[in-house]
């Protein structure tokens, strides 16, 4: 009689430091969301226990988790949290649990999220994206995870992929109307570059065309090449030049606007005395500001909700409303241009 005792699959899974259901993945190799590591792992505990699995454990499957995994960009931008905000509130009714990571906004960090987020079998997946092409996002779609990009647009996403956003370029283009006709024939965008994607690009892009459209000079002072002391100096030598091309200044996010702010109040500048200044912004403290600035609004809580009801719906397999949605901005008036 062999009395030597049978390895199960619970056994090999708390040695490995995983979930029965990931070592069931591996025997039946469903890798998708699997590192390599773990794989490894799993491996090394199978032959040192010599583990000989059943069809039983080749076969067990797992239930819905009921977590959806959440990356952001910059998670001390108050963007951020009120997307999160917004996604919170239309999945945790549901019965959802929502995990938060944060990419730094960078692509090697956020590849490290969204390993780490499958490997915890999330039933879905909502992406402030901090790359820019489509195909660094081809794992989440290899293991047939819902996914949702909110914010920023990224390069050759199938329609079949969720897409949230403030319908920047068209709130751009109406912004650089009404400055036109308030008589400004010189905008001054202020923004940052970054490596990956960005709200900021169709702002960009869409200004870029409306001024050539409307015989407007455009300048661009972009912060990623330039300290505060820059800025002071750059907007120093363009407000002593307004007074024969009347300008505004534009900036293209609200961290931005307190860059601006700051390079003003060091110059003694008085918008819109010297010049015009309009920002796009997350939230409405720009009204508090002296007389109140001239903003474009986003609504991110709005954003992160819808979302998360898009989300939800692929899940359980009903068609979305639409795959592409564009929330609106709202122009708040203030006392600045």
């Amino acid at each position: 009689m062999n009395s030597r005792k049978t390895i199960t699959i619970k056994e090999v899974a708390k040695v490995a430091g995983v979930s029965v259901t990931t070592v069931s993945r591996y025997l039946n190799g469903n890798l998708g969301k699997m590192s390599v590591a773990t794989q490894q792992k799993i491996q090394q505990v199978i032959q040192d226990l010599n583990y000989r699995p059943s069809a039983a454990a080749k076969n067990m499957r797992s239930d819905s988790t009921h977590i959806i995994g959440v990356i952001v960009g910059d998670i001390s931008n108050v963007f951020a949290s009120m997307l999160f905000t917004g996604m919170y509130k239309a999945l945790q009714p549901q019965n959802y649990s929502v995990m938060l990571l944060n990419a730094n906004d960078g692509a090697d960090e956020e590849r490290e999220c969204v390993e780490k987020l499958l490997q915890q079998n999330v039933d879905g997946l909502i992406i402030q994206p901090s790359r820019s092409n489509f195909e660094d996002y081809y794992p989440i779609v290899n293991a047939r995870t819902p996914l949702a990009f909110v914010d920023r647009y990224v390069d050759a996403t199938p329609p079949s992929v969720i897409h949230v956003t403030s319908d920047n370029y068209e709130a751009s283009q109406r912004m650089c109307e009404e400055l036109a006709g308030k008589g400004y024939r010189h905008i001054v965008v202020v923004n940052i570059t970054t490596v990956g994607t960005s709200a900021q690009i169709p702002r960009l892009h869409a200004i870029t065309e409306a001024a050539r459209r409307l015989g407007l000079r455009l300048s661009v002072l972009d912060l990623a090449g330039g300290d505060n002391a820059w800025l002071t100096d750059t907007l120093r030598v363009i407000s002593a030049n307004s007074a024969q091309e009347r300008t505004a200044v534009v900036s293209l996010m609200g961290p931005l606007l307190l860059r601006v702010l700051a390079a003003a109040r060091e110059l003694g500048m008085d918008f819109p005395r010297d010049m015009g200044l309009l920002s796009f912004d997350d939230w409405e403290w720009g009204e508090y500001v002296g007389h109140g600035i001239d903003l474009i609004l986003q609504d991110p809580e709005t954003i992160g909700r819808k979302a998360g009801e898009a989300l939800l719906a692929t899940i359980r397999k009903q068609p979305p409303v639409s795959n592409e949605i564009v929330v609106p901005t709202k122009r708040v008036l203030g006392h600045s241009l």
